[in-house]
């Protein structure tokens, strides 16, 4: 094995290179590898000072100065012709490394044949991103780089390599007698810089050279320091070029990208960096419909990011498979495995006890395989209950009719009228269903309701050892609330809107007939989302949104005033927080959670949940020309406090013991099959469904739609797929 250059080009970044030079400086081995660092012309005179102080200090170091900026790829080849008998590592000045991340680079780069580069994980790497696949990471679970390498390091060696189209440049080991056989980089072609590494490993592959990318290293990649105002189109640029030279170079990115190979090394490091945190460790499971309990248990990972660990099952093939993933600053990561409940459940089991487990938080139960409910007991732990709807009364979350109307529970139909909407399995009736889901209440530390509404209308089916009412967190993460204000201006009509997918029983066709109603007069409706079909043309329709982008659409929307037609007691509401937040005057229902989120709260309407639309119509009249909240439906001003506010400030994880854990010696190959990319493809079936769904916006197709009744609806969209359609058409 050859001795080796650390070759690192410098324009810009003080910090960055700072902190690359510092970790370089303490992990370089000596006699056999050296740092050069050039000076390619930086414009800080700061950077020069510092680069010449390290100089003076550091034997090690050998400092070249270009004498005016030569660009990123004129650069790095002064820095690789340095000396022609050494390999090289191309180092960016925004990475940094650590531990002996250098000889298992050089080891690997001799341990296979005929190598040309070797690139190890970084979190800013393209194809050799982690934790998320050709993404920008940020490092997981608030660790540092040193942290995260010695999991690669210690869970995988060199033989674990992939073969790749192209190495990536940031962290980039070539050696020498690939180099003395393929030449430089192409100055000429690729100028100041961009995709001559991606130029040179396609020529190292036409001459019989391999680029690998190593699974036993890590290293950190800022990203963007150098030129970062000019990316985009220096990239463009850069895949124009190589598209001219290597016409296949692009298909084959893509046919690595779908087959992965490294994503055992990724699952395996993200599992393994999991089980090594001395962390409360929570494991959640909820349905796969997305919606307000996703968007709670996103929250609770993000709220408790420093000092928790979260894991989540999602049903994937209804009753039978689940996902495992992993949630790391908030977000949920994309690799994940795969389980076979029926099959598979104690191998499950035996996971998250390595990986220190340590509570359960049901979030829902529809589409999870029964046997899951017994998945505290079987990890020794104690599990809590989040109640985010109604399915656990009758297997109807909305508790609504087949005309998606609420029912009222004193009805001696209640049941009967419940079941024409969401149909429990046959040979079940709702007294034998409620038995069934008593058993998972009964046993459960806490059963946490997020409105006193939900509370008081759950347990009247219901008996609670351990109530906890308590507003979801982001009610604490919002304040203080602005003070709303009637902003309504009578030079323009007045502007309602209405936020999220809505369904029937959130009052997509309340909404539509009301809006038909007003056409041509002083009022505009807007929907932020969509619906369940196309609305009328008296309804303009936004399109589905992202949650981090609804403040800034809303504002883009600019509303008066925003409307929750919603027709069954919601147990929350996110979309109310929305309004809530941005200090929008509000009209909700007088059903579920929206009256005692609104108590006392000025420009706040609450109205019958069953007013028709005629009598809507009228209502909206009267608020467009009174310029203000009518009286009759204004809020009492004595509103008690918000239920549960010290719960997740302080109560919430004290049930949470921490657990390290370790993956047991061959438990990453023993699941080899249970991969999940966290990706799901489309079937062919989905994607034709996707397609119906685009052509019914249209208003001709959306009236001939219209005329087709809502259950044969469902029956043909099941027949299809059991994917929420916004996982479909997104």
């Amino acid at each position: 094995m050859r001795s080796v250059d650390v070759v690192i080009p410098v324009y810009n970044g003080l910090e960055e290179t700072r902190r690359c030079l510092d970790s370089a400086l303490a992990t370089v081995v000596q006699p056999w590898a050296r740092l050069v660092v050039i000076n390619d012309g930086s414009p800080d005179p700061a950077i020069t000072a510092m680069l010449r102080d390290y100089a003076a200090r550091h034997p090690e170091l050998v400092l070249l100065e270009n004498e005016r900026n030569l660009g990123f790829v004129a650069t790095a080849n002064r820095g690789m012709r340095h000396d022609p008998e050494r390999d090289v590592v191309l180092l960016n000045s925004d990475v940094e490394v650590a531990n002996d991340w250098l000889l298992r680079l050089r080891e690997a780069a001799y341990h296979h044949d005929r190598v040309a580069s070797v690139t190890p994980f970084a979190n800013n790497a393209t194809i050799c991103s982690f934790p998320n696949f050709c993404e920008d990471n940020a490092l997981p679970f608030g660790l540092d780089v040193a942290a995260i390498d010695a999991v690669f390091a210690s869970q995988f060696s060199a033989a674990d390599a992939f073969e790749v189209p192209s190495g990536i440049g940031c962290c980039m080991y070539l050696r020498r007698d690939c180099l003395t056989a393929v030449g430089y980089f192409d100055e000429e072609t690729f100028g100041r810089g961009y995709g001559e590494e991606n130029d040179w490993c396609q020529r190292a592959i036409r001459a019989g050279w391999r680029n690998l990318h190593l699974g036993n290293c890590f290293v950190y990649h800022k990203g963007g320091v150098s030129f970062a105002g000019e990316q985009t189109p220096r990239v463009a640029r850069a895949m124009e070029l190589l598209d001219a030279r290597y016409p296949q170079y692009h298909a084959n990115v893509q046919a690595y990208v779908a087959r992965d190979p490294a994503r055992a090394v990724r699952t395996g490091a993200l599992l393994a960096l999991v089980a090594a945190q001395l962390r409360p460790k929570v494991v959640a499971l909820s349905h796969k419909l997305g919606g307000g309990a996703q968007q709670h248990v996103d929250e609770l990972a993000g709220l408790y990011a420093d000092q928790a660990l979260f894991l989540q099952l999602t049903p994937a093939e209804e009753g039978r498979t689940v996902t495992l993933s992993v949630f790391a600053g908030g977000t949920r990561l994309r690799d994940g495995l795969s389980f076979d409940v029926e099959r598979e459940f104690d191998t499950l089991v035996a996971l998250l006890r390595e990986l220190g487990v340590g509570h359960v938080h049901f979030h829902h139960t529809m589409g999870l395989h029964p046997r899951l409910w017994v998945l505290a007991e079987a990890l020794g732990c104690r599990h809590d209950l989040t109640v985010h709807d109604y399915y656990l009364v009758n297997g109807n979350p909305t508790l609504t009719d087949a005309d998606a109307r609420f029912v009222s529970d004193d009805r001696a139909d209640f049941d009967q009228c419940c079941a024409g909407h969401y149909p429990l399995p046959a040979g079940v009736s709702a007294a034998m269903w409620r038995e069934s889901q008593a058993l998972l209440i009964e046993s459960a530390a806490r059963v946490i309701f997020p409105s006193r509404d939900c509370a008081r209308r759950f347990q009247r089916f219901f008996t609670v050892a351990n109530p906890v009412i308590a507003w979801h967190p982001d009610y604490l993460a919002s304040q203080p609330y602005p003070g709303p204000v009637w902003r309504a201006r009578g030079e323009r009509p007045l502007r309602v809107l209405v936020v999220g997918a809505i369904s029937r029983e959130k009052g997509a066709d309340v909404l539509e007939a009301v809006a038909g109603a007003l056409a041509g007069e002083a009022l505009e409706f807007h929907l932020l989302g969509y619906a369940y079909r196309a609305l009328g043309q008296g309804v303009v329709t936004h399109g589905p949104y992202a949650n981090a982008d609804a403040c800034d659409l809303i504002a883009g929307i600019d509303p008066d005033v925003v409307w929750f037609p919603a027709l069954w007691p919601e147990t929350y509401s996110y979309t109310l927080s929305l309004a809530l937040h941005l200090g929008l005057p509000v009209v909700v229902p007088d059903i579920g959670a929206f009256g005692e989120r609104v108590a006392g709260r000025s420009c706040s309407a609450v109205v019958p949940w069953n007013t028709q639309p005629p009598e809507w119509a009228g209502f909206w009249r009267r608020l467009a020309a009174a310029g203000e909240m009518p009286d009759c439906a204004a809020v009492a001003a004595d509103a008690p406090p918000p239920p549960g506010l010290e719960f997740y400030a302080s109560e919430y994880l004290s049930a949470v013991p921490a657990h390290a854990g370790e993956l047991a010696p061959g438990r990453m190959e023993s699941l080899a099959g249970n991969l999940d990319s966290g990706v799901p493809s489309l079937s062919r079936a989905e994607r034709l469904l996707g397609g119906i769904w685009r052509l019914s916006r249209r208003p001709l197709v959306a009236r001939m739609v219209a005329m087709v009744p809502f259950r044969l609806q469902q029956a043909i969209k099941r027949r299809f797929s059991a994917r929420p359609m916004h996982d479909i058409v997104r």
